[in-house]
C-alpha cells in the first residue's frame, strides 16, 4: 500500500514528483502530498483525495517552484483516517519524511516523543517516525547515524524517505520488509516504492538491503550499512515486457486489461511450451513432482486462481494440494511434512501476508516456488524457484488479466507435473496444451466480441442491493472470484456459495427478484446444480445461468442463459472468467463507480 517517490537532480523536482505519484497512485489514493527544498527551507503541500487536489494547491501556493529536490507520497490509510492532517509527508522539527508500512510499536514511541516535548498533529504512525528522528538528530547531528538508530527502534514493516532541513538537496531512505528502490538516471536520481515510477527513464535499478541507509544527491548515491559506507547492491536490469502503454482508446484501464487477457495467456505460455508440450525448469518440476503434498498460499484473487490450480494439479498429476489463505497461514499453519512443497502466488510479488508466510516456510528449510507477475519482486527474489506470468503491467485495482494468466500458468504447470509423474501421457498433455494456448485465447476473444450482451445482463441482474453466485467444485471457485470482482468495484453486497449448501441457511435470504448467478459446467454435477438453480427460481429469484453448453431442461430453471464457449470442459473456468470480469465492469460503470480505483482498496497490499 502507499506510494513513495523521491528525486534529486538538475531538473525541476515538483513535476517529476507529481508524475511519479500518478504512476504510483494504484498503491493508494485517499490523499497525497510532496515536500521540497526552497529558498526558505523545506515546504510541504498535501491534501486529502486524489493527486489533483495536491496539484491545485501547488498551483496556488508555489506556481513557479524551481526546487531540484523533494519527496512525495500517495496514501492508503492505515493508522488514521484519510484527511489533510494525516496525509504524508509529515514534518517534526528539522525532519520531513514519508513512510509505507505499519509501525507496530508506534504508541510506545509516541509517548516517549511526547515526553521529550514533541507535539503531534496527526493520528499516524508515520509522524512518530519523524518525531523520533528529530529527537535522535538533535543528539547525533548526522542523518545516516540518526536513521540507522531510528530503524533499529521501529517494529513492523517500513520504507521511509526523509529530508533534513540542513542537508539541502539530499534525500535519505531505508527499508524493512516494504519495497524501496533506487534508480540513477540521466534525468536525476530517484527513490521509489515501485519500479513502475521510473521505468520510462531507465531499465536498471538497485534494491537496498534491509538495515542499509541510502543517501541520494545529484552527484550520486551512497549506501551505508552498520559498518559504514558500503558497496552499492548489484544492479537489477528489467528485461521483462511489463511495460505500461496506457489505456489507449479504452475509457478505463480495467476494460483495456480485460481485452488484454488473450495476449496475456499467450505470452505466459509462450516460453513454456516446447514441441507442443509443457516445458519447465527441471529442478522446479522435479521438486514439485516429488512433493508429498503441495501447499498453494495466496490472498484474494491470487488464492482463487490457486484453487483452480488445486483442481488442475490433483486431476493431472495426482498430487494432493491444499490452498491456504496467507493472512491465516502465518499464524495458524497447517501440519506439513519435510517432503511438502509450497507455491506462493502474488500479482505484485510484494503482498505482505504472502511474503511473511513464505519466509516462515523457508526458515523451516522447505521448498518454495513463487508464481508472480513482477520480476525481481520480493517473493520472486527470495523463493527457491520462480514462475513468472507474462500478463504485463496491470494498473486497475481489480485484477483481471493477471488472474487469467495465473490460472493458465497453473494449468500448464499441472500438465508438466502430470508428464513428470507419468500420470498423463505426452499425447494427452499436448492436446490440452493446444487447447490452452490456441483454444482459450480464441474462446475469450469470442466473449470480448459480445460485450453488448454482457452489458445488458449486468443492467438486468445488478439492480438489487445483494447478489448471489452458486457453483459446485471448480464452478464454485470461479463463483468466489466472480463475486469478489463484482463486490470490489460495484460495491454490491454479493456472496458465493457452494450450490449444495444453500439449503443449509442461505436460502433464507432468497426472495423475489434477488439476482442469482449459477455457474454450471461438465456433466458430473450438472444435474445437481440445475436442481439448486430450480430451488432459488421457485422462490422468485432472478436466475442467470452461465454454462459451457446447453442441455435440455436447463432453460426452465433460468431467466437467461449465457453459453461461454471453451475448447474443453477443463478450461471452461479460465474462459468464463472473462465473462464475469466484463459483467462486474459494466455493473460498476452503470452504477457510476470509479472502476480503476474503488474505494478503500489499493493494488499492492504491502501491509498485513
Amino acid at each position: 500500500m502507499c506510494g513513495i517517490i523521491g528525486y534529486v537532480g538538475g531538473n525541476p523536482a515538483v513535476p517529476r514528483l507529481i508524475n511519479g505519484l500518478k504512476k504510483l497512485e494504484y498503491r493508494g489514493y485517499d490523499s497525497a502530498g510532496i515536500s521540497f527544498f526552497t529558498e526558505v527551507g523545506v515546504v510541504t503541500v498535501k491534501a486529502e483525495g486524489r493527486i489533483a487536489n495536491t496539484e491545485a494547491l501547488l498551483r496556488e501556493k508555489y506556481p513557479d517552484a524551481q526546487s531540484v529536490c523533494g519527496l512525495g507520497h500517495t496514501r492508503w490509510a492505515t493508522t488514521g483516517k484519510p484527511s489533510d492532517a494525516n496525509a504524508h509527508p509529515h514534518r517534526v522539527g528539522r525532519v520531513t519524511l514519508v513512510h509505507n508500512g505499519i509501525i507496530e510499536n508506534y504508541k510506545t514511541l509516541k509517548k516517549e516523543c511526547e515526553a521529550a516535548g514533541r507535539v503531534f498533529r496527526s493520528q499516524t504512525d508515520t509522524e512518530v517516525i519523524a518525531a523520533l528522528a528529530d529527537i535522535v538528530y538533535e543528539r547525533r547531528g548526522d542523518p545516516v547515524a540518526t536513521l540507522r538508530e531510528v530503524a533499529a527502534r521501529l517494529e513492523g514493516s517500513f520504507a521511509v524517505t526523509a529530508l533534513f532541513d540542513d542537508r539541502e538537496n539530499t534525500v535519505y531512505g531505508f527499508r524493512k520488509d516494504s519495497p524501496l528502490i533506487v534508480a540513477e538516471t540521466g534525468d536525476g536520481n530517484y527513490f521509489a516504492s515501485d519500479y513502475i515510477a521510473v521505468k520510462h527513464l531507465t531499465d536498471v535499478y538497485r534494491f537496498p538491503a534491509e538495515g542499509t541507509v541510502v543517501e541520494v544527491t545529484a552527484d550520486g548515491v551512497r549506501y551505508y550499512d552498520r559498518e559504514g559506507e558500503a558497496a552499492p547492491p548489484a544492479p537489477i536490469r528489467v528485461t521483462d515486457v511489463n511495460r505500461d502503454d496506457g489505456k489507449g482508446a479504452f475509457p478505463h484501464f480495467m476494460l483495456k486489461e480485460i481485452f488484454d487477457v488473450p495476449d496475456a495467456i499467450r505470452n505466459t505460455c509462450r516460453d513454456r511450451v516446447c514441441e507442443g508440450r509443457p516445458a519447465f525448469d527441471d529442478e522446479t518440476l522435479q521438486r514439485l513432482a516429488a512433493a508429498g503434498r503441495i501447499f498453494i498460499v495466496a490472498c484474494g484473487t491470487a488464492l482463487n486462481a490457486g484453487k483452480l490450480g488445486k483442481v488442475y494439479i490433483e486431476k493431472f498429476a495426482r498430487i494432493p494440494v491444499s490452498c491456504e489463505l496467507a493472512s491465516e497461514f502465518r499464524y495458524f499453519p497447517p501440519l506439513c511434512g519435510a517432503n511438502d512443497s509450497f507455491i506462493f502466488i502474488s500479482q505484485s510479488g510484494e503482498t505482505a501476508d504472502t511474503v511473511a508466510s513464505m519466509r516462515m516456510i523457508k526458515s523451516q528449510g522447505l521448498y518454495t516456488v513463487a508464481l508472480v507477475n513482477t520480476p525481481n519482486s520480493t517473493i520472486a527474489r527470495e523463493a527457491d524457484g520462480v514462475l513468472y506470468t507474462r500478463a504485463g503491467t496491470e494498473t486497475a485495482v481489480a485484477s483481471t488479466k493477471a488472474y487469467s494468466a495465473q490460472s493458465a500458468l497453473l494449468f500448464l504447470l499441472a500438465l508438466g507435473l502430470g508428464m513428470q509423474k507419468k500420470t498423463l501421457t505426452a499425447e494427452t498433455a499436448a492436446a490440452f496444451t493446444k487447447n490452452l494456448t490456441k483454444g482459450v485465447p480464441a474462446a475469450i476473444e469470442k466473449i470480448l466480441a459480445d460485450t453488448e450482451k454482457i452489458k445488458a445482463f449486468s443492467e438486468k441482474y445488478c439492480t438489487a442491493p445483494s447478489c448471489f453466485f452458486l457453483g459446485r467444485g471448480p464452478d464454485f471457485f470461479l463463483a468466489e472470484e466472480s463475486s469478489l470482482k463484482l463486490k470490489e468495484i460495484s460495491y454490491i453486497h454479493c456472496e458465493a456459495y457452494a450450490a449444495g449448501e444453500i439449503k443449509h441457511g442461505t436460502i433464507a435470504l432468497i426472495e423475489k427478484d434477488v439476482p442469482v448467478i449459477a455457474i454450471i459446467s461438465g456433466d458430473k454435477i450438472r444435474a445437481k446444480t440445475i436442481s439448486n438453480a430450480a430451488e432459488v427460481k421457485a422462490r422468485d429469484a432472478k436466475v442467470l445461468t452461465v454454462t459451457d453448453r446447453l442441455v435440455p431442461g436447463e432453460d426452465e430453471t433460468a431467466d437467461d442463459i449465457c453459453v461461454a464457449d471453451c475448447p474443453c470442459e477443463e478450461l471452461f473456468h479460465i474462459c468464463a472468467a472473462t465473462f464475469f470480469q466484463l459483467f462486474a465492469y459494466y455493473t460498476a460503470v452503470g452504477r457510476g463507480r470509479d472502476v480503476d480505483k474503488p474505494r478503500n482498496l489499493a493494488k499492492s497490499v504491502t501491509v498485513e
